[in-house]
């Protein structure tokens, strides 16, 4: 072969060389592309820093597996409203059209299916149970007027429906109990209100400079709570703010009226009493006749519109140097997966939703395919206020009657959470407007670089001569996935997480944030009661009692469970080393609890505890039963004696940690009906442990109550801080491994020399 012919043999072998080469990385092109497109359609999967509407959009679009633990959607809610409605005996009327004297629906909810029922299609494969919901209906054309609850089933293709009967509950529902709704309002607003505003126009205007009728950009607006001053009896106390500038809640006025609301027929709706100027009156017309004599008139300045007191915007001098926040990445990808309202991550798999009355439930939670509990959420909610002032006094809160599940509304993105987070939305009934209702980007998911070491250790060479030697080195970043869901319950925002460790370990934080609610001391000097926050309206922000209350239903290697307490004791004995002398130390001794009664804790410093739910029948390798430890970050206690008035309506504060048996219709400590009755609540948590069942070998749940004290400062203002203000239940393993889980991760990393 010559020169020529051996070039153009080696070119054309190059050449088929290069096309094979170029052939190649199409199809490896081809197939990268394909599978970057099935990434981006699934949920968890990155974007990589493209426009996160339309990441939120592919999550939306995912198809999700129905399940079992599945909110309402708004076909749902609507399916059901009608079906309602067409039942004639019911004689309901859609609220658009509804006075105090018609028949409407107030909310409604899923229910869940018996956990018996759930369980035997979760673990043997039967079929999903049938699903149903609650109906909260007011019944204001029935005489006497009442509150009623219906269960409708099956969902969807409803075809019946029937009374909720709840042994936990007091039955019938009385009138007098229900949370305050638009119908309501506008009746008492038109009956009682707008009267008396207007016969105190010129009182208001030479007072604050703001009043209510015809009042532009100078209007009062009005907080309605519902509370009697005992049982059987609904008032309402209406409290009045400045309104249309930035933190109203920082604005109150010195009146308050109580407004006697009992029955369904708004002409006998009355003033009962008038606070003003710390003085106290029966009507407008005494008011009228004292004032200027009895009260020393007082004139309040006119909050400018560019007044910062209350004002959330930056103030200060803007530095030029300012950097962004720094930001977590994802290298490849999120590593969490959710199908409808199931989460997968690493090890961990559960469900969530929302629930209208308490907000946030995490549902069938495995670790490592086992599950560990069958529910964990926010039962209730409550904070308890102290005053002088009227308004003060009768500022006690139970945040159910709100509806906290309702008060999930849109995360700031990036801002409330990750801006890599995955966000999901709320579906409710609206009671305002009788329709669904469905607030986009309500919850977040996402994974978070916590910056401390879950474990870590370095090896040190002690015994050699040069101790900068190690033998070797280990540390393991803590990295966990957070579901959150903020509610803003009127002035407060509450940040509610669930946080899954990847040592088995479930942790449920809250954080009190958003602004303080004030009152307006006109009396001057100092309080007692808390401190002022803006002098020259004489605005203080008084103490109060932030209260959480979080139900953990663990099942430890099935529902055959016990409760039992590690007590440390001191111990006086012996020194061996000097015979004559005595030693001080301590001791663990193990105390089970039999009782319902036994298990009510209320956590004292000198006993300190561990508290444990195992299973007997489950042990590890060395033989220890497994179990889960209880430990709270944040008990508090209720300084209220016991039954005195108000604090009747939340018994589940009186212990820190209460351990009862399960039942299905004790489904959760609180009810929406328990702020306008605290007295004799519709629902009472005594109940729940009042028969004094045992709790050997049984299904068992723990309702775990947090609290904060908090007294106001001037660091509050214009709204409250997160640090210094979170608190948490963490339910770790206590001999439920043979060895730490999280040593399979490939997180971690081993340096040997």
């Amino acid at each position: 072969m010559n020169s020529n012919s051996r070039v153009f043999a080696g070119c054309a072998v190059l050449f088929a060389v290069i096309s094979v080469g170029l052939l190649v990385a199409v199809i490896v092109l081809a197939v990268q592309l394909e599978q970057l497109k099935n990434q981006q359609s699934q949920p968890g999967a990155t974007n990589g820093g493209a426009d996160r509407k339309s990441q939120t959009d592919d999550w939306r679009k995912y198809p999700a597996t129905p399940s079992v633990f599945d909110t309402l959607t708004e076909t749902d809610i609507t399916e059901i409203r009608d079906f309602l409605h067409s039942q004639p005996e019911l004689n309901l009327v859609p609220i658009s059209q509804a006075d105090m004297a018609s028949n409407y629906i107030y909310m409604m909810e899923p229910v869940l299916p018996n956990k018996t029922d759930v369980l035997r299609h979760l673990d043997n494969g039967e079929a999903v149970p049938e699903r149903s919901a609650r109906v909260s209906c007011f019944m204001g054309g029935e005489n006497p007027p009442i509150i009623r609850e219906f269960i409708v089933s099956p969902i969807p293709n409803i075809a019946q429906y029937k009374d909720s009967d709840n042994p936990a509950e007091r039955r019938p529902i009385p009138w007098h109990t229900r949370p305050a709704n638009p119908v309501e309002i506008l009746a008492i607003e038109a009956a009682v209100v707008r009267p008396v505003m207007e016969q105190l126009f010129h009182i208001l205007e030479e007072t604050y400079g703001y009043w209510y009728h015809n009042c532009t950009d100078r209007c009062l607006v009005f907080n309605y709570v519902p509370r009697g001053l005992r049982d059987g009896d609904r008032q309402m106390f209406i409290w009045g703010f400045r309104s249309k500038i930035d933190g109203y809640y920082l604005w109150p006025v010195s009146l308050l009226l109580l407004v006697d609301v009992n029955g369904n027929d708004p002409t006998q709706y009355n003033l009962t009493r008038l606070y003003f100027e710390n003085h106290s009156f029966v009507s407008t017309d005494e008011l009228l006749a004292n004032y200027g004599n009895i009260i020393c008139i007082h004139t309040y300045p006119i909050p400018t519109a560019s007044a910062t007191y209350g004002s959330p915007e930056l103030r200060g001098e803007r530095k030029a140097n300012w950097k962004k926040l720094p930001k977590q990445t994802e290298p490849e990808g999120r590593r969490f997966t959710v199908d409808g309202q199931k989460v997968k991550y690493l090890d961990w798999e559960f469900n969530f939703r929302l629930r209208a009355v308490t907000g946030l439930q995490v549902m069938d939670i495995r670790f490592k395919g086992e599950r560990l509990a069958y529910e964990i959420s926010m039962s209730d909610v409550a904070v308890y206020y102290s005053g002088n002032e009227p308004a003060g006094i009768l500022a006690n809160f139970v945040d159910a009657g709100w509806s906290i599940g309702t008060l999930h509304q849109p995360l700031m993105k990036g801002y409330d959470c990750p801006e890599n987070a995955a966000y999901f939305n709320n579906t409710f009934f609206e009671s305002g407007t009788g329709k669904p209702r469905t607030y986009v980007d309500a919850l977040c998911l996402f994974e978070q670089n916590t910056g401390l070491p879950v474990r870590r250790h370095r090896s040190i060479d002690f015994f050699g001569a040069d101790q900068s030697k190690y033998f070797y080195k280990f540390s393991m970043p803590g990295s966990v996935l957070i579901l959150r869901g903020i509610p803003t319950v009127w002035n407060y925002d509450y940040i509610f997480d669930f946080v899954f460790h990847p040592n088995g370990v479930i942790e449920v934080k809250v954080a009190s944030t958003g602004y303080i609610q004030t009152f307006t001391y006109p009396l001057g000097g100092n309080s007692r009661y808390g401190n002022f926050v803006n002098r020259d309206f004489g605005i203080l922000a008084n103490l109060h009692h932030h209260l959480f209350n979080v139900k953990v239903d663990l099942d430890i290697g099935g529902q055959q469970n016990r409760f039992e307490t590690w007590d440390l004791q001191l111990e006086n004995r012996t020194n061996p080393l000097a015979p004559e002398e005595r030693w001080l130390q301590k001791r663990a001794a193990v105390n089970l609890r039999k009782t319902e009664s036994e298990a009510l804790i209320k956590y004292k410093f000198e006993e300190p505890k561990y508290y444990v739910m195992y299973n007997q029948q489950r042990n590890n390798t060395a033989g220890y039963a497994r179990g889960y430890r209880i430990y709270a970050n944040g008990f508090s206690k209720v300084i209220l004696p016991e039954g005195w008035y108000s604090e009747n309506g939340i018994p589940w504060a009186r212990h820190q940690l209460t351990v009862t048996k399960y039942k299905d219709n004790e489904d959760t400590t609180a009810s929406i009906y328990n702020q306008a009755d605290p007295y004799n609540p519709v629902k009472n948590f005594e109940k729940f442990y009042g028969d004094n069942e045992g709790i050997v070998d049984q299904d068992l749940v723990a309702w775990v109550s947090l609290g904060l004290q908090h007294i106001p400062v001037m660091e509050d203002i214009p709204v409250t801080t997160t640090p210094g203000k979170q608190l948490s239940v963490v339910l770790a393993p206590l001999n439920y491994f043979d060895e730490d889980p999280s040593i399979t991760s490939q997180d971690a990393i081993v340096d040997r020399p």
